[in-house]
């Protein structure tokens, strides 16, 4: 006598079936093809909007708890917001030199391909790291021994990954100058994607996942300085020094932009 045997392992499918639609976010597709999609050229970067102040505390409303200087930096899609608080006593009480200290976070909806946890990740961490070797540089420690400056930036709308950390080095940097942080320079920072054999500027998530190279670069134009550089993907020795060349001459660009919207919040 014959058993009726069910295989509860297997996962019926749907009793109807549709075939998938291909269209331009399919993968595999190119950014590039017939041009960018907001129309930009391969050097332009996207329009910045900057406004310092948002989270600090002005001469009416004094807080404890308001920040020392605080910037909303806006690339694009890319947004970004920084507060700075101190400088105030640090954790050494015999340090000669000040200390600069970078909190980095995606708000839980920045990304919209990925739902970010309110833990702080191990990519958050790293991105930190960075963003403290890119701005320090820049920063007169020396002048504040025995004190600590913490920054904290929380990216509302991300936008591809190194375009959003050029946009946290730019907002940090607006937010130190906001709080009245003696500087050496500001620092400004641009990305860049590798395309066939040429260099585009500002790549938003997409055109960065199909770009084989990307570079970034956090450069002081006044003082020609590099403070950082990341580069991730391969390139020839020729394509990486046009990179450097190109990216500095973009950070120069935006280093124009910071300094005239920090210009304006004085007025």
């Amino acid at each position: 006598m014959a058993t009726n045997i069910m295989d509860r392992r297997r996962i019926n499918g749907p009793a109807r079936s549709v075939e998938p639609l291909y269209g331009p976010g399919a993968a595999g597709a190119d950014p590039f093809a017939g041009g960018r999609a907001d129309g930009r050229g391969l050097d332009q970067v996207r329009a910045i909007y900057m406004k310092t102040g948002p989270l600090s505390g002005g001469q009416h409303e004094p807080s404890e708890s308001a920040a020392s200087g605080s910037a909303y930096y806006e690339q694009g899609r890319v947004r970004v917001s920084c507060a700075v608080y101190g400088p105030r006593q640090g954790r050494r009480s015999n340090a000669r030199m000040g200390v600069f200290d970078c909190e980095f976070r995606y708000a839980p909806f920045a990304c919209s391909w990925k739902r970010r946890s309110h833990v702080r990740g191990a990519d958050e961490k790293e991105i930190s790291l960075m963003l403290e070797h890119a701005v320090a540089p820049a920063i007169r420690l020396e002048a504040y021994p025995k004190a600590c400056i913490d920054a904290f930036v929380t990216v509302i709308e991300s936008d591809g990954k190194a375009a959003t950390i050029a946009a946290a080095i730019n907002c940090i940097s607006a937010a130190l100058a906001d709080a009245g942080i003696e500087m050496y320079d500001s620092v400004a920072a641009c990305s860049m994607g590798l395309r066939g054999a040429q260099w585009v500027a500002d790549c938003c998530q997409a055109e960065e996942d199909a770009a084989p190279c990307s570079m970034l670069i956090a450069h002081m134009p006044s003082a020609d300085e590099v403070t950082y550089i990341l580069q991730h993907g391969k390139a020839t020795p020729e394509q990486t020094d046009q990179a450097v060349q190109t990216c500095t001459n973009m950070c120069t660009r935006v280093y124009a932009v910071i300094c005239r919207c920090l210009q304006a919040s004085l007025e």
